[in-house]
C-alpha cells in the first residue's frame, strides 16, 4: 500500500488517554478517509501490520475496523481484506428511476450478473405479492448488481409470466424496466417500496463476497403498470454502506424541504 496511513510519534503524544485504544485507531483512519488521504476502494493494511504500528493487539485492531464498518466507512471482502468504501449512491425511492439510470446519472458505472433464471409455479407467497392465481407460471430471476465493479446488492425478481412471455430468452443483465417497456409495452406507473435493516444470509453474502451476517438494507419493491396491475415484485439485499437515501418533500406553500434536514 503506497498511501500514508501510519501515525507519527509526535501525533501519538496528543492522544487523549481517556479514549479507548480502538477508538483512537478508528478516529485516525476515519480522519484519513474523510480527508481523502485514503482513496475510495483502496485497501487498508493488514490487521497484523496495523497492530504493530500502533502497538496494540489484533483484537483491538478488529474492534476499530468493525466500528468503521458499522459506520459505512470501510467494507471487507472475504480473503482479500478491508477496503475504503466509495461514495454512497444517492437514492430517492419516490423517483421513477431504475438502478441503471440512477447510477449513470451520478457518473457511476452499473453492471449486472445473472445468477439464475427460471419459470416456477406460483406459491402462496407469489399469489400474495404478484396477485396471480396458485400454480400459475411465475418467472424468478436472481441477479448480482454492481457499481464501479463492486458487487453491492443481490436481487430477486418475481414477474407474472403471462404478462411477459419469452422473457427468459432476453438478455437479463439489462435494465428490466427497459425490457418490459420495449418488448412488452409495459410502462411503470407506480411503485410501492418497503425498506428495513437486516443482515445478509449465507447465500446473499457469498454472492457479494462478504461474511455471513454483514449488515444489509432490505428493499422490497412492488411495481404497477399503466393499468394499475402488479407486474413485478423485486427483493433487493443491499450492502449497508452503499445507499444515501434522500426524499424531497413538497410543503403546502409550494416550497421544497429535504427529508434529511
Amino acid at each position: 500500500m503506497t498511501q500514508n496511513w501510519s501515525i507519527s510519534e509526535g501525533a501519538r503524544k496528543f492522544w487523549d488517554r481517556r479514549v479507548p485504544y480502538y477508538l483512537r485507531v478508528r478516529d485516525h483512519f476515519a480522519s484519513l478517509i474523510e480527508a481523502g488521504t485514503l482513496a475510495p476502494q483502496s485497501r487498508l493494511p493488514s490487521e497484523r501490520v496495523v497492530g504493530a504500528a500502533f502497538g496494540i493487539t489484533r483484537m483491538t485492531v478488529r474492534q476499530a475496523l468493525f466500528q468503521l464498518e458499522a459506520e459505512g466507512l470501510i467494507y471487507r471482502l472475504n480473503r482479500r481484506g478491508w477496503f475504503v468504501s466509495p461514495p454512497r449512491l444517492r437514492y430517492d425511492p419516490t423517483a421513477n428511476l431504475s438502478f441503471t439510470e440512477n447510477a449513470l446519472a451520478q457518473g457511476r458505472v452499473p453492471s449486472s450478473k445473472v445468477l439464475s433464471s427460471e419459470s416456477i409455479l406460483a406459491s402462496a407467497w407469489d399469489c400474495e405479492h404478484l396477485g396471480v392465481a396458485a400454480n400459475e407460471p411465475v418467472f424468478l430471476i436472481r441477479r448480482v448488481r454492481s457499481i464501479d465493479d463492486r458487487a453491492v446488492l443481490v436481487e430477486h425478481l418475481h414477474l407474472d409470466a403471462k404478462r411477459c412471455p419469452g422473457l427468459l430468452d432476453e438478455p437479463l443483465d439489462r435494465s428490466m424496466a427497459e425490457i418490459l417497456a420495449v418488448r412488452y409495452g409495459i410502462s411503470v406507473r407506480r411503485r410501492r417500496i418497503h425498506m428495513r435493516p437486516t443482515a445478509l444470509v449465507q447465500a446473499h453474502a457469498q454472492a457479494l463476497d462478504v461474511a455471513t451476517g454483514t449488515p444489509s438494507l432490505y428493499v422490497a419493491r412492488t411495481t404497477y403498470d399503466q393499468f394499475g396491475n402488479v407486474v413485478e415484485f423485486d427483493q433487493e439485499f443491499w450492502h449497508h454502506d452503499v445507499l444515501d437515501i434522500m426524499v424531497d418533500i413538497y410543503t403546502g406553500d409550494g416550497s421544497v424541504g429535504s427529508a434529511d434536514e
